[in-house]
C-alpha cells in the first residue's frame, strides 16, 4: 500500500515538474520575443501630393481619349497605388474633341499599374446630349473601372435615367464604348416613349 502511495505521489510530482517546465520555456520566449526590435511597418504616408490634378491620355494620333481632374491626388509608396479626392474623369469620342461621358465620385484609387480605377462613394455617370446619343445618368456607389477597355461595373444598386424612362437594378456593368448596358439583378423601370 506504501508503494502505491508512493507512485501517485511520485506521479504528481512529475506531473508538476513538467508544467513548471512548460511555464519557463513559455515565459522565455515570450520574454526573448518582447526583446527584439519590432519589425518596422512600411509607411502609408503619401510621396507625392498633388493639388490641382489633371492628367490627359491620348491616343497614338494624339486625340484625347480621357481626362482625370481632381482638387487633390496623393500617390502612396510602392504598390498602395493613388487616392484621388472628388475625381472626374471624362471620356472623349475617337475624334478626341467631343466628350461622351463624364464620372463623377466622391473619392478615387487608381492602381499602382493604372490598369484599373475605383471610384468611391456615390457615383454618377452622364452621357451628355452633345455626344450625338441619347442621353443618361447612372447613379450608382462603388464602381470599377478598367480605363482602355472604357468599361465599368458595380455590384450595388444602380439607377438609369433617359429622357422618358428610368430603370434601377442591383449590379451593372457598362461598356461605354459600345451603348451596352447590363443590369444584373431586380431590374425594375418605366418606359414613356415620346409623343410627337
Amino acid at each position: 500500500m506504501a508503494r502505491g502511495r508512493v507512485s501517485v505521489r511520485g506521479g504528481l510530482y512529475l506531473v508538476g515538474l513538467l508544467l513548471l517546465a512548460g511555464s519557463s520555456y513559455a515565459l522565455l520566449r515570450w520574454v526573448e520575443s518582447s526583446l527584439r526590435e519590432p519589425i518596422p511597418t512600411e509607411s502609408q504616408a503619401p510621396v507625392l501630393v498633388v493639388e490641382r490634378f489633371r492628367a490627359v491620355r491620348t491616343s497614338l494620333a494624339g486625340l484625347r481619349e480621357y481626362v482625370v481632374e481632381a482638387p487633390l491626388l496623393q500617390q502612396l509608396p510602392g504598390q498602395l497605388g493613388t487616392r484621388i479626392d472628388r475625381p472626374v474623369l471624362d471620356w472623349y469620342q475617337s475624334d478626341g474633341e467631343t466628350r461622351e461621358w463624364r464620372l463623377r465620385a466622391d473619392q478615387g484609387w487608381v492602381a499602382a499599374d493604372q490598369q484599373s480605377m475605383r471610384l468611391e462613394g456615390e457615383v454618377v455617370m452622364t452621357r451628355v446630349a452633345e455626344s450625338g446619343k441619347t442621353p443618361v445618368e447612372i447613379i450608382t456607389r462603388d464602381v470599377l473601372i478598367r480605363p482602355a477597355e472604357r468599361y465599368a461595373e458595380t455590384a450595388a444598386p444602380a439607377r438609369a435615367v433617359t429622357p422618358g424612362g428610368e430603370l434601377r437594378a442591383v449590379g451593372a456593368r457598362a461598356y461605354l464604348d459600345r451603348e451596352q448596358l447590363e443590369l444584373l439583378s431586380e431590374v425594375r423601370g418605366y418606359y414613356e416613349p415620346s409623343k410627337r
